[in-house]
């Protein structure tokens, strides 16, 4: 599966494809583009990767990767733990011992998160992926073997602060951080 990039420039180390018709065709830093060159708006794509998430604010949005790149490092998905939930209400256990479910949605998605270091900009990019509150998130499923996109939220991060510049909150370090998608 392909998608539209959500760079604006070219950026070392990444692989671009250009489309025509059904046929997507690898491009060639230097040859088919130059490193920090403009990309053109709706024309060069990305191909899924299973140890990747994508986010979007929109279903058919461009996409862009998570966790995001901000020094161009730092490319694939942390380590996580993934699952599945069942949200029942009023679920109780009677008096003979035999539980009651009243189960509203059956495998609810989530991926939960602990990074070890972010960055001033990473702390940044994670706090707007809260705003807006819902957002659409492209990840490899084990539970279905395939790519699924599911309407998703962050939950409230937890996280260890070092303050690194009392001018400037971009070069603090944050250690420990914990989150997580959870499936609208």
């Amino acid at each position: 599966m392909y998608f539209i990039t959500g760079d604006t420039v070219y950026k070392s180390g990444e692989k671009y494809y250009s489309k025509s018709g059904d046929t997507y065709t690898l491009k060639v830093a230097g040859t088919d583009y130059t490193v920090g060159d403009t990309i053109p708006a709706n024309s060069v794509y990305e191909k899924l990767l299973y140890n990747r998430m994508y986010i979007s604010t929109t279903e058919t949005g461009q996409k862009y990767r998570f966790p995001y790149k901000p020094n161009g490092i730092n490319d694939t998905l942390p380590e996580h733990e993934a699952g599945q939930n069942d949200v029942d209400l009023d679920a109780y256990t009677n008096t003979q011992g035999k539980t009651i479910r009243n189960r509203v949605r059956h495998d609810v998605k989530t991926r939960d998160f602990t990074v070890t270091e972010m960055n001033g900009e990473e702390m940044k990019r994670l706090m707007e992926l809260r705003d807006p509150e819902w957002f659409w998130v492209t990840f490899f499923d084990e539970a279905e073997w395939d790519f699924v996109t599911k309407k998703m939220y962050c939950s409230s991060p937890k996280y260890h602060i070092y303050y690194a510049d009392e001018d400037n909150p971009l070069l603090n370090m944050y250690t420990n951080i914990s989150f997580g998608f959870v499936e609208e």
